[in-house]
């Protein structure tokens, strides 16, 4: 009886996850430094923090325009859009989940969610065109990643209508609170 093969599949197992865990934590933040230091300085700000990820989100969506604009002379362009549509839709994922902890508080983010909703209707028709005028070859090659993106800003839009609906109803009734740090609960 050969009582090696579990010490042998563990050896394997540990080796396995040796490999793939350095790969799995590489993923990049979508934010620089200049960035990371603004949302530390506005979390107590609930709209100041949705108004200044709206302007990380927008400056992504010009980053790939100006790509577009550059025509064919970066020959990696098509990985800088993947790249940047990433970056895009991670932000995305950052404001939802932002607007979800402010909103479950109470937090005042009229004015940002009034200005992302805006923002949104632009992304939209941005990734819309940057759909239908990629040359194919280069589409292939960020076609999934656009179409999350899409998807991405489609579903914020509308969560961020709803809350923007609701944050209406709480102001009316009194009940949001403009520094997150003096909530009551």
């Amino acid at each position: 009886m050969n009582y090696c093969w579990p010490v042998r599949t563990c050896f394997l197992a540990a080796m396995l996850l040796t490999c793939v865990a350095p790969v799995a934590a590489q993923k990049r933040d979508p934010l620089n430094e200049k960035e990371i230091d603004e949302m530390r300085e506005t979390a107590d700000f609930p709209d100041k923090r949705v108004e200044a990820m709206v302007r990380f989100t927008r400056a992504r969506v010009n980053a790939i325009e100006q790509l577009e604009a550059n025509g064919k002379t970066a020959k990696d362009r098509p990985m800088q859009i993947h790249d940047l549509l990433e970056d895009f839709t991670t932000l995305l994922d950052e404001i939802e989940d932002n607007i979800d902890m402010y909103g479950s508080h109470k937090a005042d983010m009229r004015k940002g969610l009034t200005l992302l909703i805006e923002a949104n209707s632009e992304w939209q028709l941005k990734l819309h065109r940057l759909k239908e005028q990629s040359p194919p070859e280069e589409l292939e090659q960020y076609s999934f990643v656009l179409t999350n993106a899409t998807e991405a800003s489609n579903d914020m839009a509308d969560d961020a209508r709803k809350e923007l609906q609701e944050q209406n109803q709480l102001a009316k009734e009194k009940k949001l609170t403009r520094d997150y740090s003096e909530r009551k609960d």
